[in-house]
Order: C-alpha cells, then sequence, then structure tokens
C-alpha cells in the first residue's frame, strides 16, 4: 500500500495541502510553484504536535463517520500493520530513555540491561491483534528473548 505524504484537496480554483511535516509542506510547495510559477499561497497554518498527548487531543477532533478510517477494514489493516512493522524494525535500533540511552538491541546483549528491557517489554500493552499495536512477541523474537 502506497505511503501518503501530502493531501491535496481542490475546490474551484483553491488547493488546500495537508502534510505531516513543515519539511514536507515546504517541498509539495516548491514542486507546486515549479508546475505553476504563477500560484500564491493564500493562508499557511502549521500546527507542530509535540508528543503523543497532543496528537491523540487532534486526532479526537478529526470527523467520525463515512470519512473515518476504520482500523478494523483489511485495506486499513494492512497499511497499520505494515506501519507498525517498520516502526517495531528501527525501534530496535533507537536509544530508549527507560533503558538509558541504549538501544533495545544493545540492552538485550548486556547482562547488565536485559532485565530493564525485559521490564520494559513487560509494560506494553498485550498483544491482541489490535491493527498499528506494536507487539511484544515480534520484538522479543527479533531480540531473541523467547
Amino acid at each position: 500500500m502506497p505511503h501518503i505524504r501530502a493531501v491535496l484537496v481542490r475546490d474551484g480554483d483553491t488547493l488546500r495541502i495537508e502534510t505531516n511535516s513543515a519539511e514536507r509542506m515546504d517541498r509539495v510547495l516548491a514542486t507546486l510553484v515549479r508546475i505553476d510559477p504563477t500560484m500564491r499561497v493564500l493562508d499557511d497554518s502549521r500546527t507542530p504536535i509535540h508528543d503523543a498527548r497532543e496528537a491523540a487531543e487532534l486526532a479526537a477532533q478529526l470527523p467520525a463517520g463515512e470519512n473515518a478510517l476504520d482500523p478494523a477494514a483489511p485495506e486499513v489493516a494492512e497499511m497499520l500493520d505494515e506501519f507498525i512493522r517498520e516502526y517495531e524494525a528501527r525501534w530496535l535500533d533507537e536509544p530508549i530513555p527507560a533503558l538509558d540511552g541504549q538501544t533495545p538491541r544493545r540492552a538485550a546483549d548486556d547482562p547488565t540491561r536485559r532485565a530493564d528491557l525485559i521490564k520494559l517489554l513487560d509494560s506494553f500493552p498485550a498483544d491482541d491483534d489490535i491493527p498499528g499495536r506494536m507487539s511484544t512477541e515480534r520484538l522479543r523474537s527479533a531480540l531473541g528473548l523467547e
């Protein structure tokens, strides 16, 4: 399933653009100016999201109903599964504050950090096949903690 990089909505002669980063917005605008040098930006509103709580609050404001994505829909579940598997692969090699800045891979190989890693994984929600949720089973397997 392709990744959505930007959303462009045309309303008459107006084009509304939504992206998930300021850098991506700049690239989209630069591309549009190359396509049509007469293009003018009428309004530019950017809202950075600083943490998961803020993202959840913004998500709660999204419209429900026919325009909402259904995580149980097969194509949405597949997209979420692909996204979370990619995220899990990156997570294994990212410094984690709960591991004193160690990556999960390093912590798994370090006898002094291994118990902290197991405790961290034990704190994750149970694997219950909810699309988009990290799988501790996959993480444990990748780290040799089965």
